[in-house]
């Protein structure tokens, strides 16, 4: 029996809260040697901000084997990070409450869809909050994180998320690039009604 996934593809909806624009800069450093020999996929578009769909998943049976990487740009979150770097992450949508009130969701318990990739040792890790988390660092025309930080600051962050298991909120909404099998980008959208 294959397990499925309740995402289903990007659609236009309406207006988003924000009007924000996501970048197409993809510049974030150049694959390493064994990278190069792994096949890319198609980049996938970038994702609306606010979209209040899911990102279409790849086509995989996610009953079987590890889970791939998501080739492109993910509007989503990580959920964790193993020892070798290794990061989980899932993708998440906008859900409107009324007016420009809402919240990000991700996909609903027990549902399988999921992703893991290496996070780049010299992955662009931009920040909506500063690097230590204390102040807003996020462009106000698109919402989108502008503080480069390190990458053991994004790992970090990540395993303090993920420690507060059950917590709401906690995850940062963000697009993830994904190329050649590694996330080379992290930038994390701002909204102030919290994850």
């Amino acid at each position: 029996m294959a397990l499925v996934s309740g995402c289903a593809a990007e659609t236009t909806s309406a207006a988003p809260p924000p009007s924000a624009s996501a970048p197409s800069d993809s510049s974030a450093g150049t694959p390493d040697a064994a990278a190069e020999t792994t096949p890319a996929a198609a980049p996938a578009a970038t994702p609306e901000l606010f979209g209040t769909e899911f990102q279409a998943a790849p086509e995989h049976d996610w009953s079987k084997g590890r889970p791939p990487p998501f080739e492109g740009v993910l509007r989503g979150w990580l959920t964790d990070v193993d020892d070798n770097g290794v990061a989980e992450y899932r993708p998440i949508r906008f859900v409107q409450n009324g007016g420009e009130d809402g919240h990000f969701d991700g996909p609903e318990e027990g549902d399988v869809v999921r992703y893991l990739a290496p996070i780049a040792e010299d992955v662009r890790f931009l920040a909506d909050s500063g690097c230590e988390g204390t102040t807003q660092t996020y462009d106000r025309a698109t919402n989108l994180g502008t503080e480069s930080c390190t990458r053991q600051t994004l790992i970090d962050n990540v395993r303090e998320a993920a420690s507060l298991t059950g917590v709401e909120g906690l995850h940062r909404p963000a697009l993830i690039t994904t190329e050649n099998g590694r996330i080379t980008k992290v930038v994390e959208i701002f909204w102030q009604g919290g994850g």
